[in-house]
């Protein structure tokens, strides 16, 4: 093996270190961006649930305005019946009588329909503070599972990045064996080809691609005398010392 050889099987073993802990941290920070979708659908419960609270004490206060534009006419109808009930004792003549009674009995039965619509009023608002009540309980509850969703988050995600920066120093020691210009093909590729920069070319086919790899270059890059590109995908390739 000549020493320009044993240079580049060097290089290609520090390579497939920094491969595999370049996947390691690419699925570290995939899991740690996924962390915060859960928090978001949590986010979503509670954003849905504070809506339909704000419908309840819209419906609510609709409800209340009802009713106490219904309580303002029964007191003002009260007034005027007993206003009129007096002026039924102290009329003089049979045709005032009748008029005033005619009205007795007109503020009487909106007395009754007053009261009817009073009622109702009183009676819609029943269920609509029960369902209040229980989306205020409901929404305590989802704001609780978020607090505590979010301090475990919080916990997880540092183990992440723990884990990453451990990975990541562990990466700088492999980086260090490899010439620059071959560090920066093997980064460029990778970047563009879903984290696979540096890929085994195992009888004539690139693993990266599934592409067959001419005769000719696939001897050569079994030789390891220089650095080899997938014609097809463009990754860094490598005969396995297995496979060589």
């Amino acid at each position: 093996m000549t020493q320009s050889t044993r240079l580049l099987t060097e290089q290609f073993k520090a390579l497939e270190s920094i491969q595999e802990l370049d996947l390691k941290i690419d699925q570290l920070k995939k899991n740690q961006g996924a962390l915060p979708e859960s928090l978001r659908v949590m986010e979503q419960a509670l954003a849905k649930v504070g809506q339909s609270i704000a419908q309840k004490n819209h419906a609510i206060a609709e409800a209340e305005k009802v009713q106490r534009q219904t309580q303002a006419a029964r007191e003002l109808n009260n007034d005027r019946l007993a206003r009129s009930e007096s002026r039924l004792v102290a009329v003089q003549n049979s045709q005032e009588y009748q008029a005033v009674n005619k009205e007795t009995e007109q503020l009487k039965k909106l007395a009754i329909s007053l009261e009817e619509q009073f009622k109702k009023a009183e009676a819609d608002m029943e269920p609509l503070k029960k369902a209040l009540g229980e989306l205020i309980a409901q929404q305590e509850k989802l704001k609780g599972e978020r607090d505590a969703q979010a301090n475990l988050l919080s916990s997880q995600s540092g183990k992440f990045e723990t884990e990453i920066t451990t990975l990541t120093k562990e990466r700088a020691q492999y980086t260090s064996q490899v010439d620059k210009p071959l560090l920066a093909q093997y980064d460029r590729v990778r970047g563009a080809r879903q984290g696979l920069g540096f890929v085994p070319a195992i009888a004539g086919r690139c693993k990266g691609c599934n592409m067959m790899v001419p005769p000719q270059m696939f001897n050569e890059i079994r030789k390891r005398n220089a650095v080899h590109a997938c014609p097809s995908c463009h990754r860094i390739l490598f005969v396995p010392a297995e496979s060589s």
